[in-house]
């Protein structure tokens, strides 16, 4: 009975180190998975940054050729933006890649999208200095048609690159998965031996327990079972909810995109109309047309809006420390430049910083200083206040102003997309300032909440992770 014991003692102890085996194993093959993840995450970031910038100059070049054609100056909204925007993707696309193997393709392809940006501003500068036929030479010449051609080569170029860099790593991935799948079944298979080894010899000394080990085993069996399937359950809905998040981004950012050109072409339509038939057209004819204008202008900015949103959830977040004081004075010089007719006093706590993504950081205090702006707009002067408190313990930045406030009863729907509390006759907008901030916190960890009262300002203090 002694050997017994015993061999069932040693059968259990190597079950034991077995399992202390299999547990090493895993967490090593979890950390090179979330590594080689990690390399994926950066691939794909490139390819999307790439196609990004490239976008971007086709929105410039664009804007260029609607302004040159048709000598309104609102095309060059598209054409400025188009040249932020590439530079933005440019700068994330450097960061990304310093260091990177795939350093040389995006080199080249930002030398060749910096010669397209310098051809555009070229022919911008001679209309602009009266030299209409020299900008149309250089057009019709192909020039800008031959640099965007070879940025579309280098851009594909450097996206196949990068994809081939990701169908690598991907590749490696699906072998580290199955080399862990087969230290896996075999750790378990040598565990189940070794367990039930020892478990027999046992049984076998305990035998008048048996039955009570027998019901013991089956309830462990079952809360297993119950344990795995739930979790399972949790992990397939975390993954749907997570693809479903990230479709409906993608259709966002798709659908925003596409419809920016045919609201472009509907203004400079209405632009030629007006311009080349006025004479041929009633105050009515005239009046409907200016109307056109508008709505294109304000689905043009509603498109703008949901662009804004949706590259939120896109790319890494890049944490650094951020003077959140100099951040919100520049904003504000904006709104004074933009509005010079408004008397405001504009009170900015000093030494305000934290650390966090600095472009994020930007989009929400837009997002905030403009909604307080035009809500206080109405008043003799306008006054803001930027500073911080705590809340829980915390820190937290608020934004304050004496605008209309809002019903504090209506507070949730605040931050929901195209969702309202003023008319638009009253304060324009698109509606999806606040839903912008909202998931600009999100993204960062944080919070935001408001608390208000109509006609007494109202207060929007956030939080960041």
């Amino acid at each position: 009975m002694r050997k017994t014991n015993l061999g069932g003692a040693v059968l259990l102890g190597a079950a034991l180190i077995v399992l202390l085996s299999a547990i090493f194993i895993v967490r090593n093959d979890e950390e090179q998975y979330a590594v080689m993840t990690a390399r994926s995450d950066h691939f794909k970031a490139i390819t999307d940054l790439t196609q990004a910038a490239l976008s971007a100059l086709k929105d410039a070049e664009t804007g260029q050729r609607g302004y040159v054609i048709t000598s309104n100056r609102s095309y060059l909204e598209p054409y400025s933006q188009g040249i932020r925007d590439y530079r933005e993707s440019i700068d994330r696309l450097t960061a990304l890649s310093r260091g990177d193997t795939l350093a040389l393709n995006i080199n080249e392809f930002m030398n060749s999208g910096n010669e397209k940006i310098a051809e555009l501003a070229h022919v911008i500068e001679l209309y602009d200095h009266g030299d209409r036929a020299g900008a149309i030479a250089i057009i019709d010449a192909g020039i800008g048609k031959d640099l965007m051609d070879r940025a579309r080569a280098l851009s594909a170029r450097a996206v196949e690159q990068s994809e081939m860099a990701f169908a690598a790593n991907n590749q490696e991935v699906a072998a580290a998965v199955r080399i862990a799948r087969y230290r896996l079944f075999f750790a378990a298979g040598l565990l189940f031996c070794l367990t039930s080894g020892g478990t027999l010899l046992l049984t076998y000394e305990i035998r008048r327990t048996a039955a009570l080990a027998h019901g013991l085993e089956v309830s462990e069996k079952r809360y297993r079972e119950l344990s795995a399937s739930l979790e399972q359950q949790v992990a397939e809905r975390t993954r749907h909810l997570e693809t479903v998040n990230k479709a409906l981004d993608a259709f966002s950012y798709s659908v925003s995109h596409d419809l920016r050109a045919p609201l472009r072409s509907i203004d400079g339509f209405s632009v030629m109309v007006l311009e080349d038939y006025s004479d041929r057209l009633d105050d009515a004819g005239r009046d409907m047309l200016k109307r056109i204008r508008a709505a294109a202008s304000r689905m043009g900015k509603l498109i703008q809006s949901l662009l804004e949103m949706s590259r939120l959830s896109a790319g890494e977040l890049h944490k650094e420390r951020v003077s959140v004081s100099s951040l919100a004075r520049s904003i504000v010089d904006e709104l004074r430049a933009a509005s010079p007719e408004h008397a405001s006093d504009i009170r900015i706590a000093p030494e305000l910083y934290t650390t966090t993504d600095p472009v994020i950081l930007r989009v929400i205090l837009e997002n905030l200083l403009s909604n307080a702006w035009k809500f206080s707009s109405r008043n003799q002067q306008i006054r803001i206040e930027v500073g911080t408190t705590t809340v829980e313990g915390n820190q937290a930045f608020f934004v304050r102003d004496e605008g209309a406030g809002f019903d504090p009863q209506y507070e949730e729907r605040l931050f929901t997309p195209f969702q309202r509390l003023h008319s638009s006759n009253d304060y324009e907008g698109t509606g999806i300032g606040l839903a912008t901030v909202h998931r600009a916190v999100l993204r960062l960890g944080g919070r935001v909440w408001a608390e208000s009262q109509p006609g007494r300002g109202a207060t929007f203090f956030f939080n960041l992770g």
